[in-house]
């Protein structure tokens, strides 16, 4: 067995992602188990994702609260990083919609209390999470519990990183979040009224059937009223509309939100004893499904800052990390990185890596994705590949099985010619996948083009259009800023 820092002792691993693997271990220190996250050995020379798991341990380790996920330790061992976390019994809030469908309406208002609660201890110690989803609150016989602050951020620091991205998952962005701007706890409190939202009814409060017509619905569109919820109080809905207003300043603060929700809540679903015909189907499967939310820092969503004159991102603009929330899957049992290295505003190159997060050998895989513009693949390295419209089909030339916890990693290389949006789904053997999404550099712009100096006396300028000037920039290139590109879908 493997030891961490001298004292975690590794004892059996509980699931993988894109970006880490999670071990149950033990502190032999301490005397108790924990759960430790350890960055993919492929990732952990590149400063960006050390940085963002470093800045995840530092965000939750300064929070104290019953429901929030207690960080106690990070360290780095043979040039891996990791963090030392509480281990968690449960599954999460994801989970228990996609299996059992809505909660009786006083588990989703006691679990979004003590959401709404933790959030506004985040808030008041300046912390700003970022990613309030199903996928984030984790349903335990003590609580919620609120985990991954890996793209928490600062009260009013920029809300895009340097290199103009923005971080999140579609499905639970504020509206005001895709203009930039600064970091604001009012886009947790949206992100809150959707988690309830989607907590009493199973779904949205919009129909949209791709990222982008996710995007322009929060922007635009006004949510559906909350369907007739039996037993529901009145004050309840009234809150989740406050929640969802379009502007910021019109929200209640995330402590207003938890004394409203608090004041409905009652312990539902804490068990005094073990019922011998429970009514619903709550199978708590420990640290197992507890994992799956200690990866989801593989998740989220990265969109370059610029914008096309709506508002909304444009073509060349946009990659959603994960499908939204409503049509996501849950502890998927593979998971592809797609990192876009190089954009020419013509050409781009990308690296790919399938990673095995079940638990037996993947055989003869092919892997799936659509492109969402006018992308053609020209080269694919090491492996096959075909291309049908938008849809791309990658296989190994041989049968390459993918071992439990192993990757397949590769090169593609392809054209476009109006614009470069990232694709957002993968599946393998039609296993729909998680997914990572991350690079979107700008488009290499052309050399600015250097005014030609007046000819010398006696000489005549070059004519209109003529080869010869030297120094001339051609017009008409476009760029991957999305600037007037037409829509993802």
């Amino acid at each position: 067995m493997t030891v961490l820092g001298g004292r975690y002792r590794l004892s059996a691993r509980l699931g993988a992602g894109g970006m880490a693997v999670v071990w149950r271990a033990y502190d032999e220190v301490l005397d108790r188990p924990v759960a430790i996250k350890v960055l993919a050995p492929r990732l952990a020379t590149d400063p960006n994702f050390r940085w963002q798991l470093r800045a995840e341990a530092q965000a939750a380790g300064k929070l104290c609260h019953p429901h929030i996920t207690n960080v106690y330790d990070y360290g780095e061992q043979d040039g891996a990083p990791y963090v030392v976390m509480e281990l968690i019994d449960g599954q999460s809030m994801s989970a228990a919609l996609d299996h059992d469908g809505p909660l009786p309406w006083p588990e989703a208002v006691k679990a979004c209390a003590e959401v709404a609660s933790a959030l506004a201890v985040a808030h008041a110690n300046g912390v700003v999470h970022r990613d309030v989803k199903p996928s984030n609150v984790m349903l335990t016989t003590s609580g919620a519990k609120v985990v991954d602050f890996g793209i928490s951020a600062l009260i009013g620091a920029s809300d895009v990183t340097p290199e103009g991205e923005l971080l999140g998952t579609p499905a639970y962005l504020a509206p005001e979040r895709l203009e930039g701007g600064q970091v604001s706890p009012a886009t947790d409190v949206y992100a809150l009224g959707l988690l309830l939202y989607r907590a009493l009814t199973g779904h949205l409060p919009w129909e949209v059937a791709t990222t982008t017509q996710m995007l322009r619905a929060h922007r635009y569109s006004d949510p559906g009223p909350l369907p007739p919820v039996e037993g529901l109080p009145e004050a309840v809905a009234l809150l989740c509309r406050r929640c969802l207003a379009k502007r910021p300043e019109a929200r209640p603060t995330s402590a207003e939100a938890a004394g409203v929700l608090a004041s409905f809540s009652t312990p539902a679903w804490v068990p005094l004893a073990a019922p011998a015909a429970p009514s619903r189907s709550r199978q708590w499967a420990g640290a197992v499904l507890a994992a799956a939310a200690l990866l989801a820092v593989t998740g989220g969503l990265w969109v370059n800052g610029n914008r096309t004159p709506s508002g909304t991102a444009g073509s060349g603009a946009a990659a959603a990390v994960t499908l939204p929330e409503s049509t996501a899957q849950p502890s998927a049992a593979c998971s592809v990185t797609y990192a876009l290295k190089r954009d020419s505003g013509r050409e781009f190159h990308a690296d790919l890596t399938v990673t095995n997060a079940g638990g037996k050998a993947v055989e003869g895989w092919r892997l799936t994705f659509a492109f969402p513009g006018d992308q053609r693949l020209v080269d694919a390295r090491p492996v096959g590949f075909a291309q049908t419209g938008r849809n791309v089909v990658i296989q190994p030339a041989g049968n390459h099985p993918i071992a439990a916890g192993d990757s397949v990693a590769m090169g593609v290389t392809g054209r476009y010619e109006k614009g470069n949006p990232l694709p957002t789904a993968f599946a393998v053997d039609g296993t729909e996948c998680e997914a990572l999404v991350s690079g979107a550099p700008q488009a290499e712009q052309p050399p600015a083009a250097r005014p030609t100096p007046p000819p010398p006396a006696g000489e005549k300028a070059s004519p209109p259009g003529d080869n010869s000037g030297k120094g001339k920039g051609k017009g008409g290139d476009k760029d991957n800023s999305g600037k007037g590109g037409g829509d993802d879908d």
